[in-house]
């Protein structure tokens, strides 16, 4: 057998073996037509292969899937990096496989004569993000109004009550505001954990100014700084905006003094692949059972919400490469640093 054979071999062997779908088109009549698919692809749709090879891909997809395939979409063309897309797939059984799809074109010389599909299934993750999402209007829409309502009348009881009773009725008032806080924190890290598609790197700039307006607009007793370099350009991305923005909150909600002073430091060293934030504040030292949340023990946060907070700062940062580090001041206060990579 010639070495041609055998790498032949070995190569249809891999695309056996693949942990994703496979398909290798040819270009026919317009049509992206299947050539070669591996056996993940026959196995997930539900087909037999003789079925599928030498019928338009398009047969397989959604009709707004297909649509796409036919404008051309993903788009890519010789000597272009791979583009990934979000299609979906019409099992046998009618049932609908969500996928991300990477197309790689087949050139014989300067003409694309087909492409290569790889299709990864993501049908479970989208299944989760949509659970979350539905959880997400239940606790923003239904428990979020039924505290509110239940904090007016706490305070109004509050207000009206003698001494014994006003105590009680703060009580209530102070479990209300811990929901409240809870509740939206829950929306954060459901933020976190199902990122938007469209979210992209923004001009750290813009998302500084940005934060720091809100956070002063909230809570008008405090004052938030940021100290912008003088120099350096760099993006944010929105999952690190989300745990800025959650420190700064941690910050000014558990501060002594009535008028908190929050600063956030920024540093963009020009020939370090980081971009540092630290977030300073005069308060308290952070307890070490909220610390817990920034070690690996995934539980911490579950017990009475303590640390959910810097959970989903870790979280949120992990997931853009970054890490977290937390200083006390020798002083006063804390440091929390967040550093992430600059590209």
């Amino acid at each position: 057998m010639s070495q041609g054979a055998d790498d032949a071999g070995e190569w249809q062997c891999l695309l056996e073996n693949l942990p994703v779908m496979y398909v290798h088109t040819r270009a026919e009549d317009g049509q992206a037509v299947i050539d070669v698919c591996n056996e993940r692809f026959v196995e997930t749709l539900g087909y037999d292969r003789e079925s599928l090879e030498g019928r338009p891909l398009a047969d397989v997809y959604t009709p707004e899937s297909a649509a796409a395939l036919e404008a051309g979409e993903p788009r890519s063309s010789a000597g272009d990096d791979p583009v990934t897309e979000r299609r979906k797939l019409v099992c046998a059984d009618g049932t609908v496989v969500h996928t991300l799809v990477r197309a790689v074109p087949w050139t014989d010389g300067d003409d694309v004569v087909g492409t290569r599909f790889l299709f990864v299934d993501i049908t479970m993750r989208e299944q989760r993000r949509r659970q979350a999402t539905v959880l997400n209007r239940l606790l923003r829409h239904n428990l979020r109004n039924d505290m509110t309502v239940v904090l007016s009348h706490a305070r109004l009881l509050a207000d009206a009550l003698d001494e014994t009773e006003r105590e009680s009725a703060r009580k209530v008032r102070d479990i209300a505001e811990r929901w409240d806080r809870l509740v939206e924190k829950v929306q954060r890290i459901r933020q976190v954990l199902s990122p938007e598609d469209d979210w992209r790197p923004t001009d750290l700039a813009t998302v500084l100014e940005r934060v720091e307006s809100d956070l002063n607009k909230r809570h008008p007793d405090a004052h938030v700084h940021m100290l912008r370099p003088s120099e350096g350009a760099a993006t944010i991305r929105p999952e690190v905006e989300l745990a800025l923005t959650e420190l700064c909150e941690n910050a000014i909600q558990h501060a002594d003094a009535d008028d908190p002073d929050v600063v956030v430091t920024v540093g963009v060293p020009p020939n370090e692949p980081w971009v540092k934030l630290t977030v300073t504040d005069d308060g308290p030292p952070i307890p070490e059972s909220e610390l817990l949340a920034l070690r690996d023990d995934e539980t911490t946060p579950l017990v009475h919400g303590t640390g959910l907070g810097l959970w989903m700062v870790r979280l949120a940062v992990e997931r853009v490469g970054g890490h977290v580090a937390v200083v006390e001041n020798d002083d006063e206060g804390t440091a929390v640093t967040i550093r992430y990579p600059s590209q």
